[in-house]
């Protein structure tokens, strides 16, 4: 019985459950942050004119002037569920500058239905996965920044089978202008999830390795003329291990998928900005358009408090696995 929910849940954690190309490892940490970041096809890595976080680039944080905190809830089909909550803040030295960027992704799924050989109902059963991210940036000279950010994964598969792992990125940031910047990362470097099933069955029990794929992503984003807006394209390669199910972890990365992200955020109002972007244009000949997640969005602010300024962000995403889209919700603060 026990071996036939494993596979059931093993099937729900790796396939395309969270809409992402190839269905591989930690899939829930590639889908995005928050709101404007879904809106704007997530072509995050070189954004500096908003509100944003490490998550897309360590680096980053070095140019976040006020303290911003961001909330985000996520409704998805299929009874998953994606939560944000992250802070970024520059950090103004004797000598220089720093940024310092905290997060938590949190995804999972529940009411999974538990049935045994016969069909017989056992249960209701749940999944979910966990990355907690620390990202350190140092600006070098005003054009340059660079960045690291460490992050550690904690996954629950089943009631005796979890997982954890540490990863770590690293970033840049280059302002060649005031009004264009580039940037590049490298993520999810040594991810992995390494899967023990000794406690369900006992000696024919194995140990599973799972690595994550390793992402490049290099982007350019423009401020439009009278700060009328902001767009932005970025290229992304996703390295790909091949699977492997041994005692020991040997597996090398092989395939690649080439993909492209563009958005845009126009200034409607000092206060109301609309955003729409493409995220996963795929590059490859079988994948164009099947990993292709349009978005759109909304971001409103206002003054709260004296030292406050209060956003909310609204996106819009189409999934390709799903005709149902998902639909997150933001709460930002600006902290003077």
């Amino acid at each position: 019985m026990k071996r036939i929910i494993i596979i059931i849940l093993t099937l729900i954690s790796v396939s395309g459950i969270y809409a992402q190309s190839g269905s591989y490892a930690g899939s829930f940490a590639r889908l995005g942050f928050g709101a404007r970041g879904l809106a704007k096809g997530n072509a995050m890595v070189s954004d500096i004119y908003g509100d944003y976080s490490g998550y897309y680039n360590p680096a980053i944080s070095c140019f976040q002037e006020d303290a911003n905190l961001n909330l985000g809830y996520t409704l998805m089909s299929l009874d998953r569920k994606l939560n944000f909550i992250g802070i970024a803040k520059k950090i103004t030295m004797e000598q220089g500058s720093a940024g310092i960027s905290l997060s938590w992704i949190n995804a999972g799924v529940t009411d999974i239905d538990g049935r045994d050989n016969d069909a017989n109902k056992i249960g209701d059963f749940s999944t979910f996965e966990n990355q907690f991210y620390l990202g350190t940036g140092f600006l070098l000279d005003e054009k340059l920044a660079l960045g690291i950010g460490f992050k550690l994964y904690y996954t629950k598969l089943f009631d005796e089978v979890t997982t954890n792992s540490i990863a770590f990125d690293i970033g840049a940031i280059y302002k060649a202008m005031p009004e264009l910047t580039f940037g590049a990362t490298i993520r999810d470097i040594s991810a992995k999830y390494k899967w023990e099933t000794n406690a369900i069955y006992g000696s024919n029990g194995k140990t599973t390795t799972d690595k994550f794929p390793i992402l490049f992503n290099l982007g350019a984003s423009y401020l439009l003329p009278k700060n009328f807006g902001i767009v932005s394209l970025e290229f992304e390669t996703m390295f790909v291990p091949e699977p492997e199910v041994t005692l020991t972890s040997n597996s090398e990365y092989k395939k690649r998928y080439y993909y492209v992200k563009a958005g845009t955020e126009i200034k409607l109002t000092e206060q109301l900005k609309i955003r729409a972007g493409l995220d996963r244009i795929g590059l490859n000949e079988e994948d164009f358009s099947g990993s292709l997640k349009p978005g759109i969005g909304v971001g409103f602010k206002k003054v709260f408090t004296k030292n406050i300024m209060l956003g909310i962000d609204y996106s819009f995403q189409l999934e390709p696995y799903t005709k149902q889209p998902f639909h997150n919700l933001g709460i930002n603060f600006n902290l003077k």
